[in-house]
């Protein structure tokens, strides 16, 4: 017996080393924090039932059971702040709100994916309250990454034989430990990060991973370690570590999933959007800018880039569009001189002037010192415009530079994924400071305002040339912020995708190397440093760009901020190759030396389904008809101000522009289509943007705000809508028996009830679903108006005034809906007939003037 006053037990000596060989019964919940410190589900020998749904294809590599903690949740940081300032970091708590935080199940690494699926004893208590209402991919689940996605993986090992189960799981969590290089609870020394390209000896027992992705997901596993005189030894840190750096970082392009995903694929999409990968788009899109004075050529047509001795000097795209008054053999010779071979290429024309926007590259260091080229090509350009005037716009010198990009990524990413409450709590207070340190608002703010400077020299009718180094990077963001502040057409869905076809796709963003597709290996830390250099996320900030724009103007884009996350996500899905090569060179021979199946990203319904597609869309947005006319630069309002009629429009055709898939050679002559009072002058200083929450603090729930944000005005204006759809058909109808509740709630009347029938279903048992593993009934819906009845997504509380069902302020991403009638509100957004798709439609049958 130890004696009074004597020191506590040392940790190694604390630790359970009793071997049960009887198996428990399944349901046994008789082990508890207090007695059992990890917490082990007594059905641990069912785990692997709960192994993940697989694609065709689809293999996997590694699995074994393992904790997944959540990300600073707020009842920890506020356990951690309350515990730190009594001086006593490890308060006996620590456990229990560990644990708490926690899932058991089993984390599995496929060819395609990192999957946990939880174990339905686990969640069986929670799943009841929860809702599906947030956004459901049909190849990926909620806790399911790919392995494109996924940029560093931290390794953090057993501290000699003092650890325990408990002490991985506190540094998984950050709850405990001393504070070191790794940050936040993590012990300095034990934390490693697995570098891809390189062989690792993983020595020692790896009690828990630290995985960061791409999309500022941060994902914390522990693992117990599992009696060998059970089922062998096994460390199953160490098993999950290994198979994450063989497969998620591939040597090889054709080593990606998509080469083994044989699924087939029929094209649903029927055309809406310009690809931009055969010469009748480019010549659509030069009759529709009345650009009369460049041309279309395809590689295909020209010998020189069929001969395979001369066509390795050129990395040209299939097809571009170049000055009428130059031949092709010509400017194939120009185009030596510049970087990548990417002389002068024609992208857009705007005014009556059809003032052009050009693409140029730099010179070729061996030629920098001789401008005679450079002057040639500016001067074959010049030609082409009207007035003869020329604006160049040397964005190299101007804008950061892709490492800059990157490093600015790279800080805001650390300061968006903070590992534990006590460093979130660190970084908070001094928030702005450390987030005007990452530069990447500063780097908004520039593309913002030189695209805004090329929009207004386009306007004066002066045509603007953009040179960057290579001419396929920033001048790509740029390009695209131009013509999205000048043309509304970029500005729907279908033109904002076929945007992105035309200046990222089909002129050849190298989305491969700037997203870290494929890891090449590296003799020398020299070549190592220029391998990173390659990567740069310059679509996350044209993004960026595109969202500030979609907060100082809301009605004038038809895709929301969620079609824009969802999309910088679908950048890391490789059964779609939209986003996973940097020429259609490298496409094409993935095509024929790989027999890839061809996906365009744009087939949404891939993905998802027509519940999660309504979101991409803006409730906000109006499209303006050809017909109406208005002077100056003015924007169709959707507030009904004064004067103001909701007319019915039964009978009225609208008007409609001629087709843009049918080429008509007369049309060559016209003027541009392009509206000229449609612009937008945008505010691009950093005082005037904001920081993209729904897309950097998504998995952060410290962050979340029920009922808060714009997730819930959004839901509003969504509700708005419905009941204007309502009251435009009682109008065109003649028939007032289903008009909106809203309308009896203005006057202060009942609705009129109608003679109640029996519905068979209700006597019904619900059927049980299961989702990942986890049961989930469907919560019973109210009866009459008795408790928190429901009326078009609202709910009264204690029989008082209808409150909005309370959304998170990062819906449809981050936790599930939380109030009293998510299924009602999912009801209402996912199978109401007045709740279209395309919100547009509602507002211009209603003709708003």
């Amino acid at each position: 017996m130890m004696a009074t006053g004597s020191k506590e037990m040392p940790d190694h000596r604390k630790r359970n080393t009793f071997t049960s060989y009887v198996a428990p019964q399944p349901g046994d919940v008789r082990a508890t924090a207090s007695t059992n410190e990890w917490c082990l589900p007594s059905d641990l020998r069912d785990v692997h039932l709960a192994t993940p749904r697989l694609l065709n294809g689809e293999q996997i590599v590694a699995s074994a059971p393992a904790y997944m903690y959540t990300n600073i949740a707020s009842k920890q940081a506020g356990n951690s702040t309350s515990n730190s300032s009594n001086g006593n970091t490890h308060s006996g708590n620590t456990s229990s709100d560990s644990y708490k935080d926690s899932t058991f199940g089993l984390l599995s690494v496929t060819n395609f994916k990192l999957s946990f699926v939880a174990l339905r004893a686990t969640l069986r208590a929670t799943a009841v309250s929860s809702s599906d209402l947030y956004q459901e991919n049909a190849q990926l689940g909620r806790n399911e990454v790919t392995l494109n996605n996924i940029d560093q993986i931290y390794t953090i090992a057993e501290q000699g034989r003092a650890a325990s189960a408990l002490q991985a799981a506190r540094l998984a969590s950050g709850a405990g430990g001393g504070k070191g290089k790794g940050g936040g609870g993590t012990p300095s020394g034990r934390r490693k990060k697995l570098e891809p390209a390189k062989q690792h000896n993983l020595n020692g027992r790896i009690v828990a991973l630290h995985i960061i992705c791409k999309n500022f997901r941060l994902l914390k596993f522990a693992f117990q370690q599992q009696d060998s005189k059970l089922s062998g030894a096994s460390d199953y840190g160490k098993l999950i570590a290994s198979a994450l750096v063989r497969f998620a970082y591939p040597m090889r392009h054709d080593l990606s999933f998509a080469y083994v995903y044989k699924e087939p694929y029929y094209s649903v999409y029927l055309g809406v959007i310009s690809m931009y990968n055969s010469k009748n788009d480019w010549a659509r899109e030069l009759i529709r800018c009345g650009a009369t004075e460049w041309q279309v050529v395809s590689s295909t047509a020209v010998p020189q880039l069929q001969n395979r001795l001369q066509a390795g000097k050129y990395s040209l795209p299939p097809h571009f569009v170049i000055p009428k008054c130059c031949d092709i053999d010509r400017f194939l010779q120009l185009s030596l001189a510049f970087c990548d071979s990417r002389a002068a290429f024609w992208v857009y024309s705007y005014g009556r002037h059809a003032a052009s926007l050009v693409r140029l590259a730099e010179l070729q260091p061996a030629s920098a010192q001789d401008t005679k080229m450079e002057n040639i090509m500016l001067e074959l350009v010049r030609k082409c415009d009207e007035r003869k005037k020329l604006k160049v716009l040397r964005l190299t010198e101007q804008l950061p530079c892709k490492e800059d990009v990157q490093r600015a990524y790279l800080k805001l990413r650390r300061l968006c994924t903070p590992e534990s409450a006590e460093k979130f709590m660190l970084q908070d207070d001094k928030f702005l400071g450390l987030l005007e340190k990452t530069n990447w608002l500063l780097y908004v703010s520039l593309c913002l305002r030189h695209g805004s400077e090329a929009a207004a020299t386009l306007r004066a009718g002066v045509t603007c040339v953009l040179q960057e180094s290579n001419g396929r990077d920033l001048c790509c963001v740029v390009s695209s912020l131009t013509q999205l502040l000048l043309d509304p057409h970029f500005r729907s869905l279908d033109g904002f995708q076929s945007l992105i076809q035309k200046e990222w796709i089909a002129l050849e963003h190298p989305f491969q190397r700037r997203l870290g597709h494929v890891c090449v290996a590296a003799t020398s830390g020299g070549e190592r440093e220029q391998l990173d250099s390659e990567q740069s996320p310059v679509f996350l900030l044209f993004l960026d760009c595109v969202w500030q724009l979609l907060q100082q103007f809301p009605d004038e884009f038809e895709f929301s901020q969620t079609y824009l996350t969802t999309l910088w996500d679908a950048c890391f899905m490789p059964i779609f190759d939209t986003f996973q090569f940097d020429s259609q060179a490298q496409r094409t021979a993935a095509v024929n030396e790989g027999r890839l199946v061809l996906r365009p990203v744009w087939d949404w319904g891939e993905q998802f389904s027509d519940k999660d597609k309504m979101f991409f869309s803006n409730p906000l947005y109006q499209r303006q008809r050809g017909d109406c006319g208005l002077p100056g630069n003015q924007r169709r309002s959707l507030a009904l101000g004064g004067g103001n009629k909701l007319l019915s429009v039964a009978g009225a055709s609208v008007a409609t522009g001629s087709s843009r898939y049918t080429i008509n050679p007369q049309l060559f002559a016209t003027q541009s289509s392009v509206p000229q009072d449609r612009y937008l002058e945008p505010a691009h200083r950093i005082l005037d943007l904001g920081v993209w929450e729904q897309c950097y603090y998504r998995w952060m729930p410290l962050l979340d705000i029920r009922g808060g944000g714009a997730a819930q005005v959004d839901l509003f204006h969504r509700l708005l809508l419905s009941n204007i759809a309502k009251l435009q058909r009682c109008l065109d109808m003649q028939s007032f028996e289903e008009l909106p509740d809203a309308f009896y709630d203005a006057l202060g009347e009942q609705r009129p009830q109608k003679p109640e029938q029996p519905d068979p279903q209700q006597e019904r048992e619900p059927a049980v679903e299961y989702v990942d593993g986890v049961e989930r009934r469907r919560k019973s819906l109210p009866s009459g108006n008795a408790g928190n009845s429901t009326n078009n997504g609202l709910h009264a509380v204690n029989n008082g005034p209808l409150q909005l069902s309370t959304l998170s302020s990062f819906f449809p991403f981050g936790n599930p809906i939380a109030g009293d009638a998510p299924h009602e509100l999912y009801d209402l957004l996912s199978s109401s007939s007045e709740l279209l798709l395309d919100t547009s439609s509602i507002l211009d049958k209603s003709s708003m003037v």
